[in-house]
């Protein structure tokens, strides 16, 4: 494959819009004179009995992936793979044995060997059927 189709193929941009009823979000693409994607599909965590919901916030720099488009009529289908670190959003934790998210208000979840940490800003609701302390 030609490596100039490659780099349509292939993209970085940022959200400029998400629609949060169909997990979907529009991205701006800088080097291509703020062309506008159409509503792109995010790459979640399952999609069936399980699921994970999962918005980038506006302006959020994200990796994007298109399929090819033979009729030469710009950007269609494609998908949101996903956000990255850079050095002006930067990772919350360095330690590769922690699995963490960090939300904007301060509240966190947060597992490390074994153990889990659960900072909430405002309140704590955990909900079960029956409670087993055994």
């Amino acid at each position: 494959m030609d490596i100039d189709k490659l780099k349509d193929l292939i993209r970085v941009g940022r959200v400029s819009s998400v629609n949060p009823q169909n997990c979907t979000a529009r991205v701006t693409f800088p080097d291509k004179d703020d062309m506008v994607s159409a509503e792109l599909p995010i790459i979640s965590i399952g999609s069936k009995q399980t699921k994970a919901y999962w918005l980038p916030a506006i302006d959020t720099q994200v990796l994007c992936i298109f399929t090819p488009n033979p009729s030469g009529k710009g950007l269609n289908d494609g998908f949101i793979i996903g956000c990255f670190y850079s050095t002006t959003d930067t990772p919350a934790e360095n330690n590769e044995k922690v699995v963490s998210i960090h939300f904007d208000d301060g509240s966190y979840i947060r597992f490390d060997n074994g153990n889990v940490e659960i900072h909430a800003s405002k309140s704590l609701k955990l909900t079960a059927p029956r409670i087993d302390l055994n």
